[in-house]
C-alpha cells in the first residue's frame, strides 16, 4: 500500500504524523524509534487496541470455521490449545455455532449442541456418576478460563465451533491490523484524539474527532451483528 491508503503499522504511523503536520520528516521504522517518534508508534499501536476492544464481536474478529476437535474418551474440558486454538487468541467463543457429529460418518448425523453456563454445568454435568457417564455430548459451556467443557463425552465425535480472536499488537513495521483495510484510517483518527488531548492541540483532536465518528459509525454499520427485530405486539 501506501501513506495515501496507509495498511501497515509503519504506513499508518507515517500517515499520522502527516494528519498532525508535524515538523521534520516522519517515522521510517519503529526499531529502535525514541521520544516523539515512539510516541507515533504507540498511539497508533494503542488506537489499533481501543477500536478492537470497543465490541468483542466485530465481524472481522470472527473465524469460521474455527476449532475442531475430537472428543477424547471421559474428559469433560477442553483448553483452547487442546481445541486447536494458539494460545490466547481466543477473545470469545460464539456459543450459537457448536455442533458435533460422529466422526466416522461425518456432516450427516451433525446435530446443535445448546449452551449451558458455567454453573449450572457443574451443578449438572459435574457431579457424581455424571463425570463418568460417558454420552454423546448434547450440551456444552465456556469455563472462566474459556476452556470448552462438554458432559462426559464418548470418544468418536468430532466437536466444532466459530470464536471471535483477541485484539492483535501492533509491534513490527510490517504488521497490519485485524481491522478490515477500508477502515483503517479509523486508526489514525482516534490517535489524533490521542495526540490532541496530550499535547493540547485542539485542532488535531477536533479533526480526529470528526473523522473517527464518521468510520466508527461505518464501520458499525458492516462490522456487527444484525440486530432482529421482534415482530409487532398485539
Amino acid at each position: 500500500m501506501s501513506v495515501l491508503n496507509p495498511s501497515t503499522f509503519l504506513e499508518l504511523t507515517q500517515r499520522f504524523f502527516q494528519e498532525c503536520q508535524l515538523p521534520g520528516t516522519g517515522p521510517s521504522t519503529v526499531v529502535a524509534a525514541t521520544g516523539q517518534t515512539f510516541d507515533l508508534f504507540a498511539w497508533i499501536s494503542q488506537a489499533c487496541k481501543e477500536i478492537d476492544e470497543l465490541h468483542e464481536d466485530w465481524s472481522y474478529l470472527l473465524v469460521h470455521p474455527g476449532v475442531s476437535f475430537a472428543t477424547v474418551a471421559g474428559q469433560q474440558l477442553y483448553t483452547p490449545t487442546q481445541a486447536g486454538v494458539t494460545v490466547g487468541d481466543v477473545g470469545q467463543w460464539r456459543i450459537d455455532t457448536f455442533r458435533n457429529y460422529l466422526t466416522s460418518t461425518g456432516f450427516p448425523g451433525e446435530i446443535e449442541m445448546s449452551f449451558i453456563p458455567y454453573d449450572t454445568w457443574l451443578r449438572t454435568e459435574k457431579i457424581g456418576v455424571l463425570r463418568t457417564t460417558q454420552v454423546r455430548p448434547m450440551v456444552f459451556t465456556i469455563t472462566p478460563e474459556k476452556s470448552i467443557g462438554l458432559q462426559c463425552p464418548l470418544a468418536g465425535y468430532t466437536v466444532i465451533g466459530d470464536y471471535y480472536r483477541m485484539p492483535v499488537a501492533l509491534e513490527n513495521d510490517s504488521d497490519t491490523p485485524l481491522i478490515p483495510q477500508r477502515y483503517r484510517m479509523a486508526i489514525v483518527y482516534r490517535a489524533m484524539m490521542a495526540y490532541g488531548t496530550e499535547e493540547s492541540d485542539a485542532y488535531v483532536y477536533n479533526e480526529g474527532e470528526k473523522n473517527f465518528k464518521l468510520a466508527l459509525a461505518a464501520m458499525r454499520r458492516t462490522q456487527l451483528p444484525l440486530v432482529s427485530s421482534s415482530g409487532a405486539l398485539a
